[in-house]
């Protein structure tokens, strides 16, 4: 159940504060910095070959990581593409949590939330433990990506901000987010764990500020645990990032080593240290033996949710056509032959082909379902062009018996299509159809082209069938042969539902492509796009068209539409002469005004196509190459840090365009990224600047946007110096609106309420008219609209309440008047958690702290209360933690209580926020927040304490130098106190001499 509310909110503030951590993504001025992208991607590297050794699907020859990846792979980019691409998404989650999450301390093991950050991991991986044993979609298993992305955050997180590197140099802790372990002993709140940084010429000099051996971590301003105070030079440590406060009170300085300059990172002598053992835990959290997920969810899902798939194993599958043969279908059998016909012709070339084709036929009656198999494709074309369409009558047809036939013959892990256009009359077996597609693994692709039992057949004066409209259907137009949008698809989006296919609801003037589409993105015939060129009509004859091939182009694929004879074109080899398609490796084919040329292993080089027609061309350049690419966008944020971009960028801010070209030489150079719009008008030029990745040559450069644009072409030259172009679709639609989803924390709690807030920025300089559509994937959960004057914010909430634990996606969806489709989208998926697990409800916040009170002088006269619930089924054997000792709480013994347990909060404005969390037996939590003040406590001293350090070379001169100051003030001192001595006791002498004189004038006045 769903309800919206349109309201003023007021944000979590926790939320929307910034964080210094390992950062998000490279920073092109820090090349010794690694991210959490180099962390992750290394670790995934390092992680998937081991895995690739452990079950001998490479040899192992002695190579790096990314080449045993890359060999893998082979010439199968296409899956090399999408392995890159995952790795790349649960990189994207990491930054979810860092940018979303940054005022919670246990995401980022700040505040000494050591503990909870263990145990949050631990629920991360039964969770995912959980998931993948029912995952049977693309969508469960991007659910676990996203949990595995939490989890790999967390843990690198450990080693750039607790003190485990100082203690124990780059060995990883093996322990830390595994079940039935005790942890190393962790400070209290009585440990003084650092000592005041030194200063030298303006330096900070945090070398040696960590005191005891017990582990800690550093706190940070504006996160939800407030650091204690301390006089003194000994204190807690502090985080220490630029954009930390605490690391100005006691203990001055910080710990953070997420970075490898000093003037980011007080620790960042030990950066190299802390980011090997991230990426070393990284792997161990994957693989580690026993322990690592490998062993959590076994090693198929362990492929399946790194993409450890290849299309090698595509040609073992089957390519099945489930089709309806009554007389409605002719016009639908036309279109699947057309595009079948088109995919043989494309993929003769190609390594991965089906097994075998399987064409299966259903009508009225069920016994007239039949099923045919071949491993040739010509001669599956034969078989659909002799197709026979009759009989029916009554439009509800026999799909499920035909499924179940197609279930029947086919390869397992193969997708089978059904087309029809009428609804499933033996929707009874959906129940078999849906066992046997998941026992086989198949996926279903239903085409769904009409609803034929809602019109009528009848003949016409010739004998052949015609339709018409039903009279139900009333408010809809009535004409011969118009097909009417199918509102009756239960059965079949159940299937689909229950087994990861797709239902396409079309008509059968966009069938041919859909269908071209689905066969394409399975059995490829050219796995990259290299170019498109387009010449008018009446555009200059003769005209010469450079084709460049570069060193890694396997087969060359040129596709002219409107040729019709091979006097209108020629094709020039890069030395000059010309291609006589003489030879089996040289291939020219003219069919249906289309001319397709394929060359096989052609030399590097630019060869140059000559255009001898006037006639309107489009060309298109494809191949067959192990190198690729993909693009993304980081947005810059407040923190300083660049994200990727969820959604739309806003027309005329600064980003930046990554591309990460895949299985290229380090010699390769990246020029430039050119974007074109959906007519191949280029919009914007890009110069790009390489950067170094592990096993991906990474360029970026910087993008402002303007204009729509729907491709990308990069440039530039291979090892050998050739001239290379790649081309991808890249869809970006500028807009002025920003849309953004806040997080919430924790996971919804079943059968209870959780609001989720959004909101909706208009950045541009006039009134935008918008409409927000918010759906849980088929239903329309909430339509709201209104009106934004330039710089205003529209803020609502959506409350959300569930029935089931299963998780709960929303799609946010914003479209402008007079704009064509969606400008700004956001999905958000929320994990949903038994109400008997454990929570923690406030139910009475304190007052805010007045301004008065924060300092250290005052905030111990100011008191609050607050009054919060916790509850778990395991109560008893249960822990409540508070943040900080100073805070009181009053509650009846856990071990009486029976679920729920209500505590008293008290405490003084010297805490500033406090957090209260319960911790079950199994390592569920739940923590409540209260934030007092968001100002900084100003610390008030009557005595100041020089800060000390450790005695180094560089400040020995400096304590010397101090020493004899001293020495010579006191010295100094002692001198003046003597004389100051004799002259009191000669002023003492005088005045004895003039006392009468004086009180007599006294007396006398």
């Amino acid at each position: 159940m769903f309800s919206v509310w349109k309201c003023l909110l007021l944000f979590c503030c926790f939320c929307c504060r910034t964080v210094n951590s390992f950062p998000p993504n490279n920073v092109p001025s820090e090349p010794k910095t690694q991210s959490h992208f180099s962390i992750t991607l290394g670790g995934v590297y390092a992680s998937t070959a081991s895995f690739l050794d452990m079950f001998d699907l490479v040899n192992n020859t002695g190579q790096s990581f990314s080449q045993k990846v890359q060999e893998y792979f082979g010439t199968d980019q296409e899956s090399y593409s999408n392995h890159i691409g995952i790795i790349r998404r649960i990189i994207g989650y990491e930054n979810n949590i860092q940018r979303d999450y940054a005022g919670i301390s246990f995401y980022h093991v700040n505040g000494e939330q050591i503990e909870i950050a263990h145990n949050y991991i631990r629920t991360l991986r039964q969770s995912i433990a959980d998931l993948s044993s029912t995952a049977t979609t693309e969508d469960d298993l991007e659910e676990i990506r996203e949990k595995v992305g939490a989890a790999l955050y967390t843990i690198q997180e450990f080693y750039s901000n607790t003190n485990w590197i100082e203690l124990m140099e780059n060995k990883i802790y093996e322990d830390f987010g595994q079940d039935d372990v005790t942890l190393v002993d962790i400070a209290n709140e009585q440990d003084n764990t650092c000592a005041d940084c030194g200063f030298i010429e303006g330096i900070t000099i945090c070398d040696n500020n960590i005191r005891g051996d017990k582990l800690t971590s550093g706190y940070k301003s504006g996160q939800d645990v407030t650091k204690p105070i301390r006089t003194g030079f000994l204190g807690k440590c502090s985080h220490g990032s630029p954009d930390d406060d605490s690391r100005f009170s006691t203990a001055a300085g910080g710990i953070y080593k997420g970075r490898s300059i000093v003037d980011e990172a007080p620790h960042s002598s030990l950066h190299g240290a802390a980011s090997d053992a991230a990426m070393d835990a990284t792997e161990y959290f994957l693989i580690g033996q026993g322990r690592g997920l490998l062993s959590l969810i076994g090693a198929e899902a362990f492929r399946d949710v790194f993409g450890l798939r290849t299309r090698e194993d595509v040609v073992k599958t089957s390519l099945t056509f489930v089709i309806d043969v009554t007389g409605s279908m002719g016009d639908d059998i036309k279109a699947v032959i057309a595009a079948t016909q088109n995919i043989v012709n494309e993929a003769k070339d190609s390594d991965f082909v089906p097994e075998n084709y399987i064409l299966v036929t259903f009508s009225d009656p069920e016994s007239l379902t039949t099923g045919r198999m071949t491993t040739n494709p010509q001669t599956m074309i034969t078989w659909l062009q002799n197709i026979a369409v009759n009989g029916g009558g009554d439009c509800a047809e026999y799909a499920m018996s035909g499924m179940l036939k197609g279930i029947e013959m086919s390869n397992e892990k193969s997708k089978i299509y059904l087309c029809t256009d009428a609804d499933a009359k033996d929707e009874d077996k959906q129940g078999d159809v849906m066992a046997g597609l998941i026992a086989k693994q198949l996926t279903p692709v239903f085409l769904l082209t009409g609803q034929c039992s809602r019109r009528r057949r009848k003949r016409n004066s010739g004998g052949a069938e015609e339709f018409e409209l039903q009279k139900s259907f009333q408010n809809e137009k009535s004409s011969r042969g118009q097909r009417v949008k199918r509102s009756s698809l239960l059965v079949f989006q159940k299937i689909a539902e229950e087994t990861g296919g797709r239902v396409y609801e079309t008509k059968v003037a966009e069938l041919e492509a859909i269908v071209e589409k689905e066969i394409q993105d399975t059995f490829p015939s050219s796995n990259v796009f290299v170019t498109r060129l387009i010449f008018p009509t009446n555009s200059k004859p003769n005209e010469n068209i450079s084709v460049p091939v570069d060193n890694h182009i396997e087969t060359l694929k040129i596709e002219i539409t409107t040729v019709s004879a091979e006097s209108e074109f020629s094709l020039l080899y890069p030395n000059g002469s010309d291609v006589m398609f003489s030879s089996n490796i040289e291939q020219k084919n003219i069919l249906g005004g289309k001319l397709t040329i394929s060359i096989l292993n052609p030399s590097s080089g630019a060869w140059i196509l000559t255009r001898k027609t006037s006639k309107a061309w489009i060309v298109n350049v494809t191949a067959q190459s192990p190198m690729d690419f993909s693009t993304s966008l980081l947005a810059p944020s407040s923190d300083g840090n660049s994200y990727f971009l969820v959604g739309n960028p806003i027309m005329g801010f600064n980003y930046s365009v990554v591309v990460d070209i895949q299985n290229a030489n380090h010699n390769l150079t990246c020029d430039y990224a050119l974007l074109f719009d959906d007519t191949w008008n280029q919009v914007a030029e890009i110069p790009l600047t390489k950067m170094a990745v592990q096993g991906i040559s990474s360029c970026i450069g910087p993008y402002v946007p303007f204009n729509k644009s729907s491709f990308v072409q990069i440039s530039g030259t291979d090892e050998l110096g050739n001239t290379y172009l790649r081309t991808r679709m890249f869809s970006i639609l500028p807009t002025s609106v920003r849309l953004r989803v806040l997080p919430v924390l924790g996971d919804l709690r079943l059968n209870e309420g959780t609001n989720i807030s959004f909101s909706l920025t208009n950045t541009g300089d006039s009134t935008a008219e918008f409409i927000i559509t918010i759906s849980d994937g088929d239903t329309t959960i909430d339509v709201q609209t209104g009106f934004l004057q330039a710089g205003q914010i529209y803020e609502a909430v959506v409350m959300v309440t569930t029935d089931s634990l299963k998780s709960v996606v929303l799609r946010f969806s914003v479209s402008l008047k007079n704009y064509t489709g969606v400008v700004q989208s956001e999905t958000r998926r929320f994990s949903v958690t038994d109400t008997r697990t454990a929570d923690c409800s406030v139910l009475e916040y304190p007052r805010t702290c007045p301004v008065e009170s924060l300092n250290t002088y005052n905030c111990s006269k100011y008191i609050w209360t607050g009054l919060v619930e916790v509850s778990s089924s395991t109560i008893r054997l249960s822990e409540i933690i508070v943040s900080s000792e100073e805070i009181v709480l009053e509650h009846m013994n856990l071990t009486l209580a029976n679920f729920s347990l209500p505590i008293s909060v008290r405490g003084s404005c010297c805490v500033q926020s406090v957090l209260i969390s319960i911790l079950d037996k199994d390592g569920h939590f739940s923590q409540c927040r209260f934030e007092l003040s968001n100002q900084a406590l100003a610390i008030v001293e009557m005595i100041t304490t020089p800060a000390l350090v450790e005695p180094k070379a560089e400040l020995v001169i400096v304590n010397w130098m101090m020493i004899g100051i001293v020495v010579a003030s006191v010295i100094a001192g002692i001198i003046l106190i003597a004389v100051l001595a004799v002259l009191i006791y000669k002023t003492k002498f005088n005045k004895n001499n003039s006392a009468t004189s004086v009180s007599y004038t006294k007396e006398k006045l």
